[in-house]
């Protein structure tokens, strides 16, 4: 483990190569040789790397004793694929299957064409993003919390100006998270606002 330590950022490159490598594979087996078996033994293999990734950043931070860019970088990876990353596959799942349709020049399937929402059914899916956004938030926050525990909060005279600090002293004991965690706010702020925007203004079809 030494070695892989050593060479961390290249082994983390490697893991997401193998991750589009297997994304190929996975489209090869699935729609072109309609290999159901070889579908499998790629979502292994997609956890399997994710679990590698994790492995990698856990034995670092032990190695180490400090949290460094490497791990948020595989925490990022890792918080992406356990949340967003499963609607995204999906996503990417129909859009292929719809372009091999049109390409075979074969009818859509309904359940194969873009669905648009509106109204109070697209204000509930802009909710749920924020819900999800909202538990990996204050998920990631109590792991900053149990890595660094909380500085000392009277050090901060207003909210103006712990944005506008070049340094951000709380809530943290560390600066690098402390910084992450301000950009992180102003991110979760502006979506929770969009999302919001849904449902205080509800979006309606275009007339035709």
């Amino acid at each position: 483990m030494d070695f892989v330590l050593q060479h961390k950022w290249t082994f983390l490159i490697l893991a997401e190569c193998l991750f589009w490598i297997g994304l190929i594979s996975f489209i090869v087996a699935r729609y072109w040789l309609e290999s159901n078996r070889g579908s499998l033994v790629i979502a292994i293999l997609f956890i399997a790397n994710d679990l590698w990734i994790a492995v990698m950043g856990w034995y670092d931070y032990k190695a180490t004793g400090t949290f460094s860019s490497y791990q948020i970088v595989t925490l990022i990876i890792i918080v992406y694929a356990l949340t967003y990353g499963k609607s995204d596959f999906k996503r990417l799942d129909r859009w292929i299957k719809r372009r091999l349709t049109i390409l075979r020049k074969e009818p859509i399937p309904p359940d194969l064409l873009p669905a648009s929402l509106y109204g109070r059914e697209k204000a509930k899916a802009e909710r749920k993003q924020v819900y999800v956004h909202a538990g990996v938030f204050i998920g990631v926050h109590l792991i900053f919390l149990i890595l660094y525990g909380f500085n000392d909060l009277t050090s901060l005279p207003s909210l103006n100006e712990w944005f506008s600090s070049s340094e951000a002293k709380v809530p943290f004991g560390n600066t690098t998270i402390n910084g992450i965690s301000r950009i992180w706010v102003m991110i979760f702020v502006i979506d929770t606002l969009s999302a919001l925007s849904y449902t205080i203004f509800p979006k309606q079809r275009t007339p035709l």
